[in-house]
């Protein structure tokens, strides 16, 4: 073997070595790193309202998890805003586990456009340990946007559209079913008394 072959092996071989290495750790080290996401999303039951959600889709806790901003929520108002509105405050969560998802009531289109604007930039950051076992800091920016959500559709889910029909202060036509079947249960359970009752006992 050529000297010069001798002192490429030499370079090369420890190279290659440090490289399977780091390889290997960046495999292993995603096994520990959170990924966190912050998103807003229609509610499944009430489209009109928009939830905002924050949750943990990597393999490891996110500990320390906090915001540069505040985050709008109870924004209210389809047309206009109304109020407002509430916040899930800076200081965040004190961990968030993996496969953990946190889901706030965030309001309605017209109500959270006034707090997003065309994007709201959230800087979050988090600790997290690594293999080795020491803490680690991350950070990750967010836009925060409804734009995608302003043709929502307004009308409710099938089951929420019952839970409406039956609370609601309108008359409808599920009311009406029930307010029959109360006053028929009423009218078999008189019938009931009456075949019960001894002869004579009945009124007229």
């Amino acid at each position: 073997m050529s000297v010069l072959a001798q002192i490429i092996a030499y370079i090369v071989s420890p190279l290659a070595t440090l490289l399977a290495v780091w390889v290997a750790y960046l495999s292993l080290l995603s096994r520990y790193q959170p990924q966190l996401l912050i998103y807003y999303q229609p509610n499944p039951d009430i489209p009109s309202l928009i939830d905002l959600v924050i949750e943990n889709i990597g393999s490891g806790s996110a500990i320390a998890v906090a915001f540069s901003k505040s985050l709008p929520i109870a924004c209210f108002g389809i047309e206009k805003p109304e109020g407002n509105g509430s916040e899930v405050p800076k200081k965040g969560f004190p961990a968030v586990s993996p496969g953990q998802r946190y889901v706030f009531n965030g309001g309605q289109y017209a109500g959270l456009e006034s707090k997003v604007g065309d994007g709201l930039e959230i800087r979050t950051s988090y600790k997290f340990r690594n293999p080795t076992g020491f803490l680690r800091t991350n950070k990750v920016t967010f836009v925060l946007g409804i734009d995608h959500l302003q043709q929502m559709p307004t009308r409710t889910s099938a089951n929420q559209a019952v839970v409406d029909a039956l609370k609601g202060p309108n008359k409808t036509t599920i009311q009406e079913i029930r307010d029959e079947l109360r006053a028929l249960n009423r009218q078999l359970a008189i019938l009931c008394k009456r075949d019960d009752a001894p002869d004579g006992d009945v009124d007229a």
